[in-house]
């Protein structure tokens, strides 16, 4: 019986992978010229899932894609402080609501139709994590999908595949706060923090 690969460790590939097209690097080739003491297959292995880079070539990673090694080991925080950022969060979300809504039978239909986009334009957007989402497009996700004004553009732990690897109770917790807004995020704060016996 084959090996199974690692969930988190495929999750830590793709975006490895992502991280790499962002900078520029479209080939692993052109990557690892920027980091010669590594052989070839130590990138491959991190991006096909096969093994688990050390913090040490978190690192080394993060640095030549400048981005962040919280966001390549945990999915969590912005990619970069750029305007890209933006968009590969739109992308990851926008991806989340459409695969949600194609569960459900018509789905696709009224996604369609209340987005504005044909299936081809939708696809592109699915495809291509560069291709822009407008404004207005995220704003008519977010109406379709009824989530709060600018839920496309924050990272949520419902749409990032390594939040599988949490508790279940700590998913329920991360995605109940994930959909507040800002006030009520405070209150839920306010009464989490009574339960801190370090403080």
């Amino acid at each position: 019986m084959a090996d199974r690969k690692n969930p988190t460790a495929v999750q830590i590939g793709q975006r490895i992978k992502q991280a790499r097209k962002m900078a520029g690097f479209d080939t692993a080739a052109q990557l690892l010229a920027r980091i010669p003491e590594w052989g070839t297959g130590r990138l491959g292995n991190y991006e096909a899932g096969i093994s688990v880079p050390s913090p040490d070539d978190v690192k080394i990673i993060s640095k030549v894609t400048d981005s962040s090694p919280c966001w390549i080991m945990f999915g969590l925080g912005p990619i970069r402080a750029t305007g890209r950022d933006i968009q590969a969060i739109r992308h990851q979300n926008f991806v989340y609501i459409f695969e949600n809504t194609k569960a459900h039978r018509g789905g696709i239909t009224k996604f369609l139709k209340g987005i504005g986009l044909s299936r081809k334009k939708v696809d592109e957007h699915i495809n291509n994590p560069f291709q822009t989402i407008p404004d207005r497009t995220a704003r008519k996700c977010e109406k379709f999908a009824k989530k709060s004004l600018g839920w496309l553009d924050e990272q949520h732990v419902e749409s990032d595949p390594v939040c599988a690897a949490f508790p279940e109770d700590m998913r329920e917790v991360m995605e109940i706060f994930s959909g507040l807004d800002n006030g009520k995020r405070e209150m839920f704060l306010k009464m989490a923090r009574i339960f801190d016996t370090s403080v």
